[in-house]
């Protein structure tokens, strides 16, 4: 099992969130889990986070195709891992976070 921080901002930052969220639900298979949403305020940016426990690959994939739906509309997505790695979802960065998220602990599946 490997976890991770997703962090999504821009204009409407919550309610994304919040769809990101009811996607991930369903692919972070049967020993996983995804946080509530939690909000951060600050004065130039609102960011939503959620917190995710996932086994596989499924949860990179998509939290990418999420964003490439999204990211038109000014939504932008950073993924946190345990072991500091930072991924600013950008194009091409799929397999980035695939494998980052495949090294932290989840191996092939």
């Amino acid at each position: 099992m490997g976890n991770a921080t997703v962090e999504v901002s821009g204009a409407q930052a919550v309610s994304w969130a919040a769809e990101l969220r009811a996607a991930l639900v369903g692919v972070v298979g049967p020993d996983g889990s995804v946080s509530p949403v939690q909000v951060q305020r600050s004065p130039e940016m609102v960011i939503a986070v959620i917190g995710l426990v996932f086994s596989g690959v499924g949860a990179a994939k998509t939290i990418t195709e999420w964003w490439g739906a999204r990211r038109r509309d000014g939504a932008a997505v950073t993924v946190l891992l345990p072991d500091g790695t930072r991924i600013e979802l950008a194009e091409g960065s799929q397999a980035r976070l695939e494998i980052a998220m495949r090294q932290d602990g989840t191996g092939p599946h």
